[in-house]
């Protein structure tokens, strides 16, 4: 086979985070025959995803479970032999940071919004007047235009001022540490839009079945354990991480991908799996280049402390608790040691907070690990209650790692479809596009490696 084939059956992933690998995975079950080539210019793979694993501690630094109800996680991990390690949480109950203090969080609310009267009538988080405007969902009409608008919006006509931005926006919007004012709602929660179109949000919930099991799932050992086996199914061979990509270029039929201090790599077509803001820097298009760039991200941290012992001035009963603006300095705060068995050792706690974001007043990129884990400990405490001295911190920085699909996305989106259209065999797929979770990403890399199979002829 001379240099020209082999560039003809060769596939280049830009990426080695969960969407890359995904990717990678499925081609190369589809299609055995083609030359996979992964690069990561991170020196580990997995991009967001991260476990650490520290004197019995296990520490998911990025997300720390993926949604059951989308199937493409779960599917993911059965073809990769990882059914047997899915995990649920210990329980369903999460709290709402309110007036200095913790509230539980209604049962039955669902995406924010109510579908049991009584522990909507009970709940301290919403006044009278709150409470009634919550169930005017039930009376109230479907918008009159098709037009996007943002999540703020879309709520507030539902269900209310109050219990959107008490309720609902911090559990939306807490996803993408974004401003509910300007995420786009078809763009986030298109389910939602599509709800109030058949009759309204508390109808339409109140009608999906529910079981008793949490909609989420995570693996025993971390969600590090999911990308530790997709490298192993995929192959040393095929990755190479430490490598920095510099441009792509089209030279003939094929592509050609420049790194730095390697031999640039010709293949028959090209996957970016980065950030967008990191693959408007490599494609050939100013136009598209354009638009990617355009595609706003924010930057977060996730700050991990463990403490001996397990006693504290407030019982931890559920999972955690959401920070809704006004509220606190952090976003939200996870008991890792209450949501998941076997993630620390007897006799300790390990909590975790989300700090930056929209409306974060610290720069998470400047601030020093000292002064981030000072800010998580401080809210940790006055809402938790004294948790003592800890053990340690560990703080872990997603510096311009969070996209933000705000009002206008979809149509960002056709135009990025339509710019690729002028370019085959050049790929796009991620949390930048159609979805930030694990199941959004998964389904796109599969997708985007059907494409990439079907248009590479096979041979006979």
């Amino acid at each position: 086979m001379n240099p020209g084939d082999a560039a003809d059956r060769r596939v280049v992933v830009l990426g080695g985070g969960i969407t890359g690998l995904s990717a990678a995975f499925y081609l190369s079950r589809a299609r055995p025959e083609l030359e996979l080539v992964v690069v990561e210019r991170a020196p580990r793979l997995g991009g967001n995803i991260q476990t650490e694993r520290r004197d019995g501690f296990v520490i998911d630094a990025g997300p720390d479970s993926f949604l059951r109800t989308k199937p493409q996680g779960v599917d993911l991990c059965k073809d990769l032999g990882l059914e047997g390690e899915l995990i649920v949480p210990s329980s369903r109950q999460v709290w709402v940071a309110h007036r200095g203090g913790l509230e539980k969080m209604p049962e039955g609310l669902v995406l924010g919004a109510p579908t049991k009267l009584m522990p909507l009538a009970r709940t301290r988080l919403l006044s009278l007047g709150g409470k009634l405007r919550a169930l005017g969902d039930l009376w109230a009409r479907p918008s009159p235009s098709d037009s996007d608008e943002s999540i703020d919006s879309f709520l507030t006509r539902r269900i209310g001022r109050e219990a959107a931005q008490r309720i609902a926006a911090p559990l939306l919007g807490g996803i993408y540490a974004g401003d509910v004012g300007e995420l786009s709602i078809r763009s986030t929660f298109p389910q939602l839009v599509e709800l109030e179109r058949r009759g309204g949000l508390i109808r339409g919930l109140r009608a999906q079945p529910r079981g008793a099991a949490s909609p989420f799932y995570s693996l025993k050992s971390g969600m590090g354990r999911l990308i530790e086996r997709l490298a192993e199914v995929i192959g040393e061979k095929s990755i190479h991480t430490g490598v920095n990509p510099l441009r792509v270029s089209r030279v003939g039929e094929r592509w050609r991908i420049e790194v730095e201090h390697r031999e640039p790599i010709e293949a028959r077509a090209v996957l970016l799996a980065t950030p967008a803001h990191a693959a408007s820097r490599l494609v050939p298009d100013a136009k598209l280049a354009a638009e990617l760039a355009a595609i706003p991200y924010l930057s977060t941290a996730t700050v991990f402390a463990a403490f001996p012992g397990n006693g504290h001035a407030r019982a931890l009963d559920g999972i955690g608790f959401i920070v809704p603006p006004g509220e606190g300095d952090i976003l939200a705060g996870t008991w890792i040691s209450k949501k998941w068995a076997a993630r620390s050792p007897d006799d300790t706690l390990l909590v975790r907070a989300f700090v930056g974001g929209a409306r974060s007043s610290v720069d998470v990129a400047g601030a020093g690990d000292a002064e981030l884990g000072a800010l998580a400990l401080d809210e940790l405490a006055r809402l938790m209650g004294p948790l003592g001295k800890p053990l340690f911190t560990r703080v872990f920085r997603y510096v311009a790692g969070n996209p933000q699909p705000v009002v206008g996305h979809a149509a960002r989106l056709e135009r990025i479809a339509a710019r690729l259209d002028e370019l085959p065999g050049l790929h796009l797929a991620g949390a930048a596009y159609d979805g930030v979770g694990i199941p959004d990403c998964v389904r796109q890399a599969r997708a985007a490696a059907e494409r990439i199979g079907a248009e590479i002829p096979r041979r006979t």
